[in-house]
């Protein structure tokens, strides 16, 4: 199997007045849904799965053919939750076959998808290292979404009804164990050096909607005059906040 490869192209000259943020998350801490509602409020492209599907398209395969590369290359271990809940077996997680692309083909679907949405629209981009991957546009704003261990556990086991506490902890567990890695493998960096990000939240102590508000905020800042903060009451999507 190939390596990841390091290289990251120059921001094209199509990035130049572009917005992006790049949420960086631990499983359980709401970062999802924290990029869902600044995307909602400011009127952004939002993609995180959408990209997932975008490679495997490119790639010529069905997205639950690379999804298992997904844990390799940053970490699903949200749906591996899914396991547990249906009662399925407690001891280590067995993916299944790899399918013909390997993980160094599919982060560089991943990385060109990355690129060409941040060279085109502001836009929100969760996980795949997209902090790493557009580090050199021009317009990013990376932010790092974190929270408490038993926080996230207590999160991850109502979302999908885990019966034990002990099955929640060890899904996000294993989440921060791959996610560690692959970012150490790209950055040769601790992926939760403050250092790393323009901003760090912790949502167990300023809480999901504060969260949100800051990171509106911070965008809204950057993309005046093109675009104005709607900081309405809506309800904010159920789904996904464990992400």
């Amino acid at each position: 199997m190939r390596g990841i490869d390091h290289r990251v192209d120059d921001a094209s000259d199509d990035s130049r007045g572009r917005t992006v943020l790049a949420i960086s998350r631990q499983l359980g801490s709401g970062g999802a849904l924290l990029g869902q509602t600044v995307a909602r409020r400011l009127g952004l492209h939002y993609a995180d799965r959408d990209i997932l599907h975008g490679a495997a398209l490119a790639l010529g395969v069905d997205d639950a053919a690379v999804e298992p590369l997904e844990e390799q290359v940053e970490g699903f271990w949200e749906r591996v939750a899914h396991m547990f809940a249906n009662g399925g077996p407690l001891g280590p997680y067995i993916p299944p076959a790899l399918p013909v692309v390997d993980q160094a083909d599919l982060f560089a679907q991943e990385q060109r998808i990355i690129r060409e949405i941040a060279g085109r629209e502001n836009a929100i981009i969760v996980g795949r290292a997209a902090a790493h991957v557009l580090r050199d546009h021009p317009g990013l704003i990376s932010i790092f979404v974190h929270a408490p261990e038993s926080v996230r556990v207590s999160r991850v086991r109502q979302t999908y009804h885990l019966e034990s506490i002990a099955d929640a902890t060890s899904v996000v567990q294993r989440s921060d164990q791959q996610r560690a890695v692959f970012n150490q493998a790209l950055t040769g960096r601790d992926w939760m050096m403050a250092s790393l990000y323009d901003a760090c939240l912790n949502t167990a102590t300023i809480g999901l909607d504060a969260a949100a508000d800051i990171v509106t905020g911070i965008a809204a800042r950057r993309l005046e005059p093109d675009v104005h903060p709607r900081m309405s009451s809506e309800a904010i999507l159920p789904f996904d906040y464990q992400r």
